[in-house]
C-alpha cells in the first residue's frame, strides 16, 4: 500500500518561510505514454448472444480454464449416462494404479456383464496392461474391461464404485451418483451435463487419459486368449473416416448410449488457444445415411459455434490504462492514469474491447475519508486493484499503477496544511516568534550603538600606569595640549 503525506508541523513552517520570500517549489515529470488496447476482429458468422439450436434435451459448453460456461441447456437434469460413466471409472484407475501394471483377466469379471453389453472381447487367462486395459475401456467402450480394472484396483467392483462416488463428491458434483462402473441402467446411476464436464476436465488432467481417449485406434498385442488386434473408437468426431470429424480440434472423448439414456457424449477440444469441454445427453438414437447420429451433430455444432463466437486471451493487458485516480496538491493537474500492471485473461465473446468491461476501482493509499490521493506520486506507486468484469460476470482483477510522477504544489501544500485550524495557530505563533525574535535583536543592536563609552575614536590607546588597576584613555599629545590651554 502506497504511504499517504503526513503533514508535519516543521515541513509547513519551512514551506511558509519559502512562500515568505516568494520562492516556490514543485516536482515534476513527463506524462507517460498510454497503452492501446487490441482485440481479436469477431466472426460475423456467429454471435455469443445468440447461442445455436441443439435437439439434445441436455447439453453443456464451458472452458475448463477459467470455467466460463458458454451454453448450458437443463444442464443440472439429473440423467442416466451410459457409458459416459467410463470417464469417471478411467480417473479413479488413473489415480490409483501404475499404467504399466500386468492384470490377468478372470473369469469372475464377467459376471455383471450383460449379454448386450458393448464389449473389448477380453477373454479369462488372458494378461494384459493397465494402459491397455483403459483402452479396452475408452475405444470400443468395454464394460468388460471396466469390471477388469474395477476388480484390480479395488479388489472388487462395489469397493471400486465406492471410490468412484468418493471422486465425484471430491469433485463437486452433486447431482451424480454412480452404481456400477460401466454405465449399465440403474436407478441409483445418473449424473448431470455439469457434473459430466467436471469430471471429464478432470479426467483431462491426465495426458494419458487425453492419449488414450483421443484416439481413433489402438493396437492390442497379442495374448494367450487374443491374437494381436485393432481396436477402434466409437467416438467418430476423433475417427478420420467419419464425415463429422474435426481434424485437430477434438483432443479426446467419450460416447455411450442405452435405450433409456439415449445418445451420449462428452469431449474435449481445442481452438485458437482455447480449450473447451461439451456434453450432450439424451440425444435420439436416429441415424442419418452416413450412420451419425445427431449427438454428434450437436456436439459440432456447439463446438464451431463456441470457437467462432467466444475467444480465450488478455482482456486487460499490462500497461493498459483502466481509470484516472483523483490527485490533490499537484503541479501536474488533478488526475493521473491508473495503469494496470498485470494481465487479466478471460473468455469473452470475440471482439471485446477495454470499453466493454466495467472496471470497479479499491483505491489504496487514499486520503483519509477520500478517494483521492496526495501529491506528490512517483511513476509506478501503488495505488489499489481495479475488480473488471462483463454483463456482471467477473473476469479477474488487477493491481494499478500511477503511468506519471505527479508534483508537489508547495503553494497548495501550504493552503492545505493551513486549512486545519491547529495547524494554522501554530503557523501564526511560528510567525508571531519570528517577528518577536527580530524586534528583540533589533533593541538589543540600538542600546549597543548608544553608548559612546564602547567606542574609541581613531588613535586613542589605553594607558595603564604600572601599579594602578583602574584604566584611563590616553589622547595624544597635541589634544591634550589644547585641553590643557583651554
Amino acid at each position: 500500500m502506497r504511504r499517504t503525506v503526513t503533514a508535519r508541523p516543521l515541513l509547513a513552517s519551512l514551506a511558509l518561510a519559502a512562500l515568505l520570500a516568494g520562492g516556490a517549489l514543485t516536482l515534476a515529470t513527463p506524462v507517460a505514454a498510454l497503452a492501446d488496447d487490441g482485440s481479436a476482429a469477431a466472426d460475423a458468422s456467429y454471435s455469443a448472444s445468440v447461442p445455436p439450436e441443439l435437439s439434445s434435451p441436455a447439453a453443456f459448453l464451458v472452458d475448463p480454464v477459467t470455467g466460463t460456461v458458454l451454453l448450458e441447456k437443463n444442464a443440472d437434469e439429473q440423467r442416466e449416462p451410459a457409458s459416459t460413466t467410463k470417464v469417471m471409472t478411467a480417473l479413479v484407475v488413473l489415480e490409483n494404479a501404475d499404467l504399466d501394471d500386468q492384470v490377468t483377466v478372470e473369469a469372475s469379471d464377467f459376471d455383471e456383464v450383460t449379454a448386450d453389453s458393448s464389449v473389448a472381447g477380453l477373454v479369462a487367462g488372458e494378461t494384459l496392461s493397465v494402459r491397455d486395459l483403459l483402452a479396452c475401456l475408452l475405444l470400443p467402450s468395454g464394460n468388460d474391461a471396466s469390471y477388469v480394472l474395477a476388480r484390480y484396483v479395488a479388489g472388487d467392483w462395489q469397493s471400486f464404485v465406492a471410490m468412484m462416488n468418493e471422486k465425484a463428491a471430491e469433485l463437486g458434483c452433486t447431482g451424480t451418483h454412480f452404481a456400477n462402473p460401466c454405465g449399465l441402467p440403474d436407478d441409483a446411476h445418473y449424473t448431470t451435463a455439469r457434473d459430466l464436464a467436471t469430471i471429464f476436465s478432470a479426467a483431462a488432467e491426465h495426458p494419458e487419459f487425453v492419449e488414450i481417449a483421443g484416439s481413433a485406434t489402438w493396437d492390442l498385442p497379442a495374448t494367450s486368449g487374443n491374437p494381436a488386434r485393432t481396436l477402434r473408437t466409437t467416438d467418430l468426431l476423433v475417427d478420420p473416416e467419419s464425415p463429422v470429424y474435426m481434424d485437430g480440434v477434438v483432443t479426446a472423448g467419450k460416447t455411450g448410449y442405452t435405450g433409456d439414456a439415449g445418445k451420449c457424449l462428452v469431449v474435449g477440444a481445442e481452438k485458437d488457444g482455447m480449450s473447451l469441454v461439451g456434453v450432450v445427453l439424451g440425444a435420439s438414437d436416429a441415424a442419418d445415411a452416413s450412420g451419425v447420429t445427431e449427438n454428434f451433430y450437436d456436439m459440432r455444432t456447439m463446438l464451431d459455434w463456441g470457437f467462432g463466437a467466444w475467444e480465450y486471451g488478455e482482456v486487460v493487458s499490462a500497461g493498459d490504462v483502466l481509470l484516472a485516480a483523483d490527485v490533490t496538491l499537484s503541479t501536474d493537474g488533478e488526475a493521473v492514469d491508473a495503469q494496470s500492471a498485470g494481465a487479466v485473461v478471460a473468455t469473452v465473446p470475440r471482439g471485446t474491447t477495454l470499453a466493454d468491461l466495467t472496471l470497479v476501482p479499491a483505491w489504496e493509499g487514499t486520503e483519509e475519508g477520500t478517494d483521492s490521493f496526495q501529491a506528490p506520486l512517483e511513476q509506478g506507486d501503488a495505488l489499489g486493484t481495479v475488480a473488471v468484469s462483463l454483463d456482471g460476470r467477473e473476469l479477474g482483477s488487477v493491481g494499478v499503477v500511477a503511468a506519471r510522477a505527479m508534483g508537489l504544489s508547495i503553494p497548495a501544500f501550504v493552503m492545505w496544511w493551513l486549512s486545519d485550524p491547529v495547524h494554522a495557530a501554530i503557523a501564526v505563533a511560528c510567525v508571531v516568534l519570528v517577528f518577536v525574535a527580530i524586534g528583540v535583536t533589533s533593541s538589543l543592536l540600538r542600546r549597543r550603538g548608544g553608548r559612546p563609552h564602547y567606542e574609541m575614536a581613531v588613535g586613542q590607546r589605553r594607558s595603564v600606569a604600572p601599579g594602578v588597576r583602574s584604566q584611563r584613555l590616553s589622547m595624544p599629545d597635541e589634544r591634550r595640549g589644547r585641553h590643557r590651554r583651554r
